[in-house]
């Protein structure tokens, strides 16, 4: 080992709960089986940043750990529902479907079919709550689900009222062409939040289909032609100057529509960074790089950096001129 090696500056811990300050507390009232301080903690957030918290607290606590009861606060078969869908991920594994065991897909489908039966009880007790519509989405995704259950749970999100970015992602990413859909049905998603956003984050859905787009053409698509297309519109002019200008319509519509939630502008600009990471756009990347400062997502930068997300995040930046995380 170099001396280099031996005393150079060791990199950041990647933190699963990705910067959010709800989730220790709510892992505290786990702890104290608090369901009422829970369920009041989730119902207070923002619709995305509901379904962030979720995450990091599935991501947190030990699988199939003690819950307050469902009775404890009407949002609790919400909250128990999304936690068991990350447990079942992670019983699951992240890797591709040739490298999980038997065994992994078994413990996953338990856990996920219990997962669907709370969500289900939570859209009956709570169905203005936009976030566990986001979770019936994402556990479809891992057990499948009936036909036109996709069709009807989208309906069930659209009744809502609720603007949720995060819930909007998993919709684009059932849709995806590795998944249930196509890079039509994908974009569609992404060009009608596009059309009409909330606020300026809801853009990154066009950043994240065309990133899931790159994944699918140059990892998982056997045709060369299409692949070859999928290089060429990439390097045209045509395609450099859409990207450009969704990047200033996002810092316009910034200052000029209501301020995004903490986790909407995380979203934005983490999925904005990747964009133009894989663009090799310097200039247009060190904006989102400043924004996103020491709180990186796992996903995107999990496409390209796999779990060194911190070190490569910090590799960027030392490129870009930013100090160090």
């Amino acid at each position: 080992m170099s001396l280099f090696g031996l005393f150079g500056k060791k990199q950041p811990a990647f933190d699963p709960a990705e910067g959010d300050p709800n989730v220790a507390p709510g892992l505290g009232f786990i702890e104290a089986g608090d369901g009422a301080a829970l369920g009041a903690l989730y119902v207070g957030l923002p619709p995305a940043d509901r379904v962030h918290f979720i995450d990091g607290v599935g991501l947190l606590t030990e699988i199939a750990a003690p819950l307050p009861p469902l009775g404890a606060h009407p949002a609790m078969p919400a909250i128990q529902g999304g936690l068991c869908y990350i447990w079942a991920h992670r019983l699951r594994g992240y890797a591709t479907a040739d490298r999980t065991s038997d065994g992994q897909v078994m413990d996953m489908a338990e856990m996920a079919f219990h997962a669907q039966d709370l969500l289900a009880e939570a859209a009956r007790q709570t169905p203005g709550d936009s976030a566990l519509h986001a979770f019936r989405i994402r556990a479809m995704m891992l057990t499948g689900g009936e036909e036109g259950a996709f069709d009807a749970t989208c309906a069930d999100l659209k009744a809502t009222g609720e603007a949720n970015l995060l819930a909007e992602m998993a919709r684009l990413n059932y849709l995806t062409e590795k998944w249930h859909g196509s890079h039509e049905e994908m974009y569609g998603v992404a060009d009608a939040a596009a059309a009409n956003p909330p606020n300026a984050a809801f853009l990154a859905l066009s950043a994240r289909a065309w990133i899931e787009e790159w994944l699918y053409e140059t990892a998982m698509n056997d045709d060369a032609e299409e692949k070859a297309a999928f290089r060429a519109r990439r390097d045209s002019d045509d395609f450099r100057a859409g990207i450009a200008a969704l990047d200033d319509r996002f810092h316009a519509l910034l200052a000029g529509l209501p301020a995004p939630s903490r986790v909407e502008r995380q979203v934005a600009h983490n999925n904005f960074a990747m964009l133009f990471h894989l663009n090799a756009d310097k200039a247009r990347l060190k904006p989102h790089l400043e924004a996103i400062g020491s709180a990186p997502m796992s996903m995107p930068w999990g496409y390209v950096f796999g779990e060194n997300v911190p070190k490569g995040l910090n590799k960027l930046r030392k490129a870009a001129g930013l100090p160090q995380l």
